[in-house]
């Protein structure tokens, strides 16, 4: 009966089939379909991809895959044949003048996108409005009351309607001429394109 390894070489040269034909056609490495003709276990990975190779190496050459498995597990023995570890290279990081150009451009669009979302979020955010004066619900005797608040520097004040300017600290004032009992305040500050903040002050005017 002929060995394992004489099965294979001798079909082969039957067929008038190279090593190199036989390994492009099968995607196995020469060297691996050599050693499984000499029967050079050691120069062959793992069991579980010998197996691979056996059936795959028997089919292509019209062998009974069943057969040479067989013959394989007699006269190969695992125990006698430590596990191979594959030893991976380590990756190392390359600088290029390429993938510094793609980082650049990457932050610079990332920098872009940062800058419209808060010029977006600026625009379209409404400015803060505090009220210094007068208190909410107030009853005066006076005829005139003062308007004091302070908002953002950019912001547009406006009174009952009256626009009213606002210093580089963001604060404003007006003097408010009363009428004869309640008087609704409306205080509006906004941006350009931006939801508007209104406070509203009541006041009453009692002589």
């Amino acid at each position: 009966m002929k060995k394992f390894g004489d099965l294979f070489s001798a079909q082969r040269k039957k067929k008038r089939i190279s090593i190199a034909q036989a390994s492009k056609e099968l995607v196995i490495k020469s060297k691996h379909l050599e050693a499984l003709e000499n029967e050079d276990w050691q120069s062959l990975p793992e069991a579980a991809f010998v197996k691979g190779y056996v059936k795959s190496y028997a089919q292509y050459l019209g062998l009974d895959p069943e057969y040479l498995l067989a013959l394989y597990r007699r006269e190969y023995d695992e125990s006698k044949f430590p596990k191979k570890t594959i030893h991976r290279q380590e990756k190392r990081l390359f600088i290029t003048p390429v993938k510094i150009i793609n980082f650049t451009f990457i932050v610079g669009v990332i920098a872009f996108v940062a800058y419209i979302a808060i010029q977006y979020s600026s625009i379209f955010s409404s400015p803060k409005l505090e009220i210094i004066s007068p208190k909410n619900d107030l009853t005066v005797s006076v005829p005139a009351i003062q308007i004091n608040g302070k908002t953002e520097k950019d912001a547009t004040i406006s009174i009952n309607g009256n626009f009213v300017p606002v210093d580089e600290k963001g604060e404003f004032s007006k003097e408010y001429v009363l009428n004869d009992g309640k008087n609704t305040i409306e205080i509006i500050a906004s941006f350009r394109l931006s939801p508007k903040n209104k406070v509203i002050r009541t006041v009453r005017l009692l002589r």
